[in-house]
């Protein structure tokens, strides 16, 4: 994990933002939600008597993306409707921004399409929009993009969803914070939890084989697995890359076939999924845990759909709501209710959780300047989310310290929650 190891700058990002802080200019008014069109303006930043407060959402709300990233815009405005109307979020019971005098949220939302090009391009627009703090991106090279954007205006922006290490990692960005985790704490968390669940329930993984997508993404999530699995006393018995453009995964398969170890694990989105299992059905090979990591494939009610029994009994970990709580089944609720669709992404609880964040750095700052909002998310502890994880907090870095990916199995063509157990929706079936 050499590569991915923590810049320790604390004075520096503490510096940048106290400084920071009264130098942008004031809020250019925008129409709320809905609405791709933006306002221009002379920049970011707001002043703190506005009575309606502009967030982003930089989301892929048209392209092959879009299907998740219109659910995670739309979680963005729910969890803006929930705090504008009180009740639902702790702490915003009266409705509004306490400290801002019942001030109300408006979402912004724009499309990047999820190209790297219109990344950055987005969220100039939206901070334009007169946005005082920005969610998104869900793919890793759209949100370097748009976050080096946020860094240069000085507008913070809260990763929901993107993985890549080298976003927080390899940039020393004062003004991005990412509340999912990163690629090695979902690795970490797989190679921890995966032989846990397997081994206390009388099964064996004493080897693993990976698949990987070849791209930052999956490259750093793999690089973790090859200390973290011998960690947990998993030998590697493979390791292969495929490319996005892959037709399908035969040569992979046979190579799972040829090695048979205990457990398979694959890291990519869907479409990769899904051309691996029909390859190892190809070669008729199936290993005795069939599993993944941070990947749709076991968690997506889509892609299990395409998929089709094989993929019953598999294991994937991957960031989701916490299902224990009631707030949770208000979302759900509400979600279908307002949309008209039942929730089934659930990258949303990550960009709801997102937002929640910022209402309470806003709640903290007491202001709308971008910059004391910076302020407020340094040191900002928000223990009330409907993520399942623990309190979200940011190390220095910007990264959450208590990012989580649990592990959910594919029960009845479902994917639940199986651990660990303070989250857990059922138990681990083999």
């Amino acid at each position: 994990m050499a590569s991915d190891s923590n810049f320790t700058e604390t004075s520096r990002r503490r510096f940048i933002a106290t400084v920071g802080a009264g130098s942008l200019v004031g809020l250019a008014g925008c129409a709320g939600g809905g609405d791709n069109s933006t306002n221009g303006s002379n920049g970011g930043g707001s002043s703190s008597s506005s009575d309606e407060i502009v967030i982003g959402a930089n989301h892929p709300l048209s392209g092959d993306l879009s299907r998740a990233g219109s659910a995670m815009a739309r979680a963005v405005e729910l969890a803006v409707t929930h705090i504008n109307q009180g009740g639902v979020v702790p702490g915003f019971d009266d409705g509004g921004i306490p400290s801002l005098d019942g001030a109300t949220l408006t979402v912004e939302r724009g499309d990047n399409e999820g190209t790297q090009e219109l990344g950055g391009e987005v969220e100039q627009q939206l901070i334009e929009a007169g946005a005082v703090a920005i969610t998104g991106c869900y793919s890793s090279p759209v949100t370097l993009s748009a976050a080096q954007i946020a860094e240069r205006e000085q507008v913070p922006h809260l990763i929901d969803v993107s993985v890549a290490n080298r976003i927080l990692q390899e940039n020393q960005l004062e003004y991005v914070y990412r509340v999912s985790p990163n690629a090695t704490g979902f690795a970490q968390n797989y190679a921890e939890f995966m032989p846990e669940v397997a081994r206390s329930n009388d099964q064996t993984m004493d080897t693993a084989g990976i698949v990987y997508l070849d791209t930052a993404f999956g490259q750093s999530i793999n690089e973790t697995l090859q200390s973290a699995l011998p960690d947990n006393d998993v030998e590697i018995a493979f390791a292969d890359a495929y490319s996005a453009d892959q037709s399908n995964l035969d040569t992979e398969a046979t190579r799972a076939r040829e090695n048979d170890p205990d457990a398979i694990v694959f890291v990519g989105y869907g479409n990769g999924g899904i051309m691996l299992a029909n390859s190892l059905q190809n070669v008729d090979y199936r290993p005795s845990l069939l599993t993944g990591c941070s990947t749709p494939t076991f968690t997506s009610e889509q892609v299990i759909s395409e998929i089709g029994e094989f993929v019953e009994g598999g294991f994937g970990n991957n960031y989701d709501f916490d299902h224990t709580l009631d707030w949770t089944e208000t979302i759900f609720t509400d979600y279908e209710e307002e949309f008209g669709d039942p929730l089934q992404v659930i990258h949303t609880s990550m960009s709801y959780a997102s937002t929640i964040v910022i209402a309470n750095a806003i709640e903290e700052a007491g202001s709308t300047d971008p910059g004391d909002i910076q302020s407020a998310l340094q040191n900002i502890t928000v223990e009330d989310h409907p993520a399942a994880m623990g309190p979200i907090t940011f190390q220095d870095d910007g990264e959450n310290e208590n990012g989580l990916a649990p592990m959910h199995q594919v029960q009845d063509q479902e994917a639940n929650v199986v651990f660990p157990e303070e989250y857990a929706q059922t138990s681990p079936q083999f």
